[in-house]
């Protein structure tokens, strides 16, 4: 096997251990068997399990975040209601879309890694999820108050607007995954649209 085949198929074999059984839970042994060779090999491919734990977070990480960038640039000509939606279901349908191997795998790892970080890296994820995700929020925000300005979205507070977005969305999240999963991505779009209805009733003008 190729050097470069080697080092993808360690990063696919340690996502999966990484996002089934946790980061400490997972041993380089475990990995290297995984992949086929030898514990000692590893290490002519990466240096330490927490380098591969890093190498693997910061590149979904950049993945999710050039998405983001690219549902907002690619909304910016929507009227504000019409936006809100539109990233509103992007977002549920990234790693949602074709329940592939590898984007199951991958949105387990990021969904554990949020929620039940490593004991040793949880507060620099913590610190950097935060920044982005504020970031992101002062968007949505804006795009909020020009709602109010058009006069679509009822007068409110928009932090308050904003958590209650969240909320509906990373729950709406969880049921996707926890008891979608064997949905078709036509089902999963239905269900998305409907809880989107019901949700706009309360927060347009």
């Amino acid at each position: 096997m190729a050097r470069g085949g080697t080092k993808d198929k360690i990063k696919q074999v340690a996502l999966v251990l990484f996002a089934k059984d946790g980061y400490e839970a997972t041993s380089m042994e475990q990995i290297a068997k995984g992949v086929g060779i030898k514990k000692s090999s590893l290490y002519a491919f990466i240096k330490s399990k927490e380098l591969l734990f890093w190498e693997l977070y910061e590149e979904l990480e950049s993945k999710y975040l050039n998405y983001m960038q690219e549902l907002f640039a690619n909304s910016e000509t929507m009227v504000a209601d019409a936006r809100l939606f539109f990233l509103f279901k992007r977002y549920l349908l990234f790693y949602h879309a074709s329940g592939a191997q590898e984007e199951v795998a991958a949105r387990d790892f990021w969904i554990r890694v949020m929620f039940f970080p490593p004991t040793s890296f949880k507060e620099k994820i913590m610190v950097r999820s935060l920044g982005y995700e504020q970031e992101l929020g002062k968007k949505y925000i804006e795009i909020m108050i020009e709602g109010m300005t058009q006069g679509t979205i009822k007068k409110d507070n928009p932090e308050d607007l904003l958590i209650s977005f969240y909320s509906l969305r990373q729950g709406l999240y969880s049921l996707m995954t926890v008891f979608m999963e064997g949905m078709k991505k036509e089902e999963k779009e239905e269900r998305i649209d409907k809880v989107w209805h019901n949700f706009w009733q309360g927060i347009k003008a």
